[in-house]
């Protein structure tokens, strides 16, 4: 499941427009240069900060594909899969965490031959929130 138009519109939007220095979030430490697409996957989630609790009632899984600049900057994204039978006003929480994590993370420290061998080329990525499904 896509997200709509507009709602893709808005990540994108929020994605290529940097947040003011005092509303920026806390970029997370990377160690050094990422060398690996291991590290390219670490670093992704460990950018990426869930929602509030309060702020969900169901659990999400999301994949999203990114693709990134030979300096490591995120230059594209696409949500291409959604848990069916989510609120629209959920997906919009989870859209704007995302959203996040791409302000968070973009430029990414790639080695120069890491940069060289990703630019361009599409990566996906998934996250899971089961915090508040029930459990069967």
């Amino acid at each position: 499941m896509r997200l709509g138009t507009a709602g893709m519109l808005a990540l994108l939007a929020l994605a290529i427009v940097p947040a003011a220095a005092e509303d920026a979030p806390e970029r997370p430490a990377i160690a050094g240069r990422l060398n690996t697409i291991k590290d390219l996957q670490d670093a992704i989630k460990g950018c990426w900060v869930w929602p509030a609790a309060a702020d969900i009632t169901t659990g999400m899984d999301i994949t999203v594909m990114l693709s990134f600049r030979r300096n490591g900057e995120i230059f594209g994204g696409q949500v291409t899969y959604q848990s069916p039978n989510v609120s629209e006003q959920e997906r919009a929480v989870y859209a704007a965490a995302l959203a996040a994590t791409i302000n968070r993370c973009s430029p990414l420290p790639l080695s120069d031959s890491l940069g060289g061998a990703i630019a361009g080329r599409l990566f996906s990525f998934r996250f899971t929130d089961h915090r508040k499904q029930k459990k069967v």
